[in-house]
């Protein structure tokens, strides 16, 4: 199994293309709706070059094996939400900007690789969860495309819990209500971007991984990160050394709102800016 995440991830920095799901699952067919999960931006590699690929779908122009779907999940009356996300081997993209509690991409090229979705609720609290399914005897080639978008709204409070496999992560939590996000690394590079406005104080558990973590910290929030280090190479150059292990930004208890971050390291590289 090991290999073949490792293959996968080889497979992924190569090829990115397309997205994901919600509560009412439909093939995408209208701008609007390309606009609620496609990013413009020079950030999300080459998810720009996918919109003209799926607009020349629309228009008969050109044929494509990638299988889409959107999903849009309304918060049904709760106040907090856990979100789960299990990923095997993907491209996956986490930001804010639905207006729903979320909304969803998936594109992928094999059947079988169709996310796996829930939405519940107990009392005032929802839970989603979206995993990818157990594959057994798939063959992986250059062609093969996989990749998540999965866009929060701002109204609910959310806690995070995130297992990844192999591939490219880039998570961007600025203006998102978290207040707790755990996530155990995997194989390839992985950017959490915690830049943007922050209106409640935040705990953040990162584990493992092997290859790059880059994180990004708010311009103006106070961020303590206590670091048990491994096989690491970690920069932490515009950081306070506090004692062995913990380093403080300068907007430290100088803030209204504090980040906590807890980071255990694997085996690669960590770059904090």
């Amino acid at each position: 199994m090991k290999t073949k995440l490792l293959v996968i991830a080889i497979l992924l920095l190569f090829n990115f293309a397309c997205i994901v799901s919600s509560n009412d699952e439909k093939t995408v067919d209208a701008d609007d709706e390309q606009n609620e999960f496609i990013q413009n931006d020079d950030t999300n590699d080459k998810l720009e070059d996918l919109e003209e690929k799926m607009e020349a779908l629309e228009t008969g122009k050109a044929k494509s094996s990638v299988i889409k779907h959107v999903i849009q999940q309304k918060p049904e009356g709760v106040k907090t939400v856990q979100v789960d996300i299990n990923v095997g081997a993907c491209r996956l993209n986490v930001l804010g900007g639905s207006k729903q509690l979320f909304t969803g991409g998936f594109a992928y090229t094999h059947e079988e690789w169709k996310p796996e979705y829930s939405y519940s609720v107990d009392g005032e609290k929802g839970y989603l969860n979206i995993k990818q399914p157990e594959i057994e005897n798939v063959n992986f080639n250059e062609d093969d495309k996989y990749v998540w978008n999965l866009k929060f709204g701002k109204q609910i409070p959310l806690d995070f819990d995130i297992n990844l496999g192999a591939g490219l992560t880039e998570i961007k939590l600025g203006g998102l209500p978290v207040k707790n996000f755990n996530m155990n690394m995997g194989v390839g590079k992985t950017t959490l971007d915690l830049r943007g406005i922050w209106k409640n104080n935040a705990e953040i558990h990162l584990e493992g991984g092997i290859g790059l973590l880059q994180i990004y910290l708010p311009e103006n929030t106070g961020v303590k990160i206590n670091i048990l280090k491994a096989l690491t190479d970690i920069d932490t150059q515009n950081l306070k050394q506090v004692d062995e292990n913990t380093y403080v930004n300068k907007y430290y208890k100088k803030s209204d709102v504090s980040i906590i971050i807890y980071l255990k390291t694997g085996i690669g590289k960590i770059e904090i800016e």
